[in-house]
């Protein structure tokens, strides 16, 4: 058996909680590992499918809210530092679903911007590799506590990795990693259509977003389903030279994410269901395909974010509600609480205590 040395900080999953929290340990000199399991049955990783959007305005009355509206300025630094991660600003447009996009035709004069998915995507292992993260692409078999202190890893193809610190940022893969996690983080099923162009009847691409999402309505009655439910939310945002449309979201009742659903009655469900939208009606036909991914969120709306009560040495960073606005934000302060010392560490902490995460967990 294959056993590598350890490392200051193990994370597993590679995603935009994953890698941004490795770059920004990095930046206070720690040695980071990342684990990152391959793609199986055609899924992407959540990531992958995000519409990347960045709203410049606290979407909710809370302090967490409020510091995600300044992540631009933070992917702005991690531009600077690592080169293009995809982040850009971006035009807005808001639709409701019942009326369409006319009555709100006029671009909003609001701060908003966009990470490309498919930029990121490509870019973030350069960037984690140029940092000096070591990465390794393989799937976590088992975790056990050392007695000492510290983690061992085992990985699918039999080899070892310890860590002295370990952060699960694998999204819906997380209680499967450690099943005794808080009940409130949740998994879901999302979806939705990549196309390969822009679609030329709305001229200029741009972000097109429904003035609420019934996701995050959903997700907040999860714990109480008793049966799965479904939803569609009508949304268009550039990806490469293309766009993602639609928002498929399946929620189980229970824990356990379940099978994939079936793709060909996903996509039937979100073209129907974009087709029966003042909005989406012209688009609901367009060429594209269903990307599929497993994603996971907390039904309280924190996210897990800290060290895990009764596992020393074992930390959390997932379940973000929106995570391209809340990961850029939070990773350099849990890096802070994992890297340093004393007075910096405590502070840290603190403030991820102010903001109502790490107290949650």
């Amino acid at each position: 058996m294959t056993v590598s040395a350890p490392a200051d900080v193990v994370i597993v999953g590679a995603g935009v909680a994953g890698g941004l929290l490795a770059l920004a340990l990095r930046e206070l000199g720690a040695s980071v590992t990342v684990v990152d399991a391959p793609a199986i049955n055609g899924l992407c990783s959540a990531s992958e499918l995000s519409y990347g959007a960045l709203p410049g305005w606290p979407l909710a009355p809370t302090p967490l809210a409020r510091l995600a509206a300044g992540a631009s300025k933070r992917w702005r630094l991690l531009q600077e530092r690592h080169g293009d991660l995809g982040w850009r600003p971006c035009r807005l447009r808001l639709h409701r679903a019942a009326v369409g996009w006319r009555p709100l035709s006029a671009w909003w004069p609001l701060p908003f911007a966009q990470v490309d998915s498919a930029v990121l995507t490509a870019r973030l292992p350069l960037a984690l590799a140029a940092a000096g993260v070591r990465c390794k692409t393989g799937r976590v078999e088992r975790l056990e506590p050392q007695a000492g202190a510290g983690w061992e890893l085992t990985l699918s193809d039999g080899s070892s990795l310890p860590a002295v610190q370990l952060v699960l940022a694998a999204g819906a893969h997380c209680r499967q990693l450690w099943p005794a996690l808080p009940q409130r983080l949740r998994s879901s099923w999302a979806a939705a259509l990549q196309l390969a162009s822009f679609p030329a009847p709305l001229g200029r691409a741009a972000a097109w977003l429904p003035v609420s999402f019934g996701r995050v309505a959903l997700e907040r009655r999860a714990a109480g389903l008793s049966q799965p439910e479904w939803l569609v939310d009508g949304g268009l945002v550039p990806r490469a030279e293309g766009a993602l449309l639609g928002q498929h979201t399946l929620v189980l009742p229970g824990l356990e994410l379940g099978p994939a659903p079936p793709p060909l009655e996903v996509e039937q469900q979100l073209r129907q269901e974009l087709a029966a939208q003042a909005w989406g009606a012209p688009l609901a036909a367009l060429p594209g395909y269903l990307r599929q991914a497993a994603v996971a969120f907390c039904s309280e709306g924190l996210p897990l974010v800290g060290p895990l009560a009764g596992a020393p040495g074992l930390w959390m960073f997932t379940g973000f509600s929106a995570g391209f606005s809340q990961v850029p934000v939070l990773a350099p302060l849990l890096a802070q609480a994992l890297a340093l010392e004393g007075a910096p560490a405590a502070a840290a902490t603190r403030r991820l205590q102010q903001l109502g995460l790490t107290s949650a967990i």
